[in-house]
């Protein structure tokens, strides 16, 4: 029996780091630092999903909001943010044209509902637009 010795009288050299990795333990992770704590990395799902509401009316005011949090997010940690910035631009410009398309049809009816009040009940042709009021 040997008590880990070699032939030179000396103790072992398990434990003894080799390439980062301590032999008998298990691997560091990847970007962990030297208290153990993994470095962080902020996620990419907010950028992604703020990016694909932006297109879609009122809930480009959720992709604006979820847009906006990724992009300080992703600044403060100095990650590219350029799918945020677009998701913040596309976001307000889709909110504008939803809000310019509400105020239209809103006037179109009011017009509509104008003159009905002005022609009573019926189908009256005016300058060869038909309307049919009720």
């Amino acid at each position: 029996m040997t008590d880990g010795r070699d032939k030179d009288g000396q103790q072992g050299q398990q434990g003894q780091q080799y390439g980062g990795q301590q032999y008998g333990g298990a691997p560091q992770a990847p970007g962990s630092g030297p208290d153990g704590g993994a470095v962080q990395r902020p996620s990419r799902g907010f950028e992604i999903a703020g990016f694909v509401l932006s297109f879609f009316g009122f809930l480009a005011i959720a992709g604006l909001i979820m847009s906006t949090i990724s992009f300080r997010r992703l600044g403060r940690a100095g990650q590219p943010r350029g799918l945020s910035l677009a998701g913040i631009i596309i976001s307000i410009v889709v909110l504008l044209l939803t809000l310019a398309f509400i105020v239209a049809a809103i006037v179109g009816a009011s017009t509509l509902l104008e003159t009905c009040a002005d022609l009573g009940p019926g189908t009256h042709v005016v300058d060869g637009v038909t309307y049919t009021c009720s």
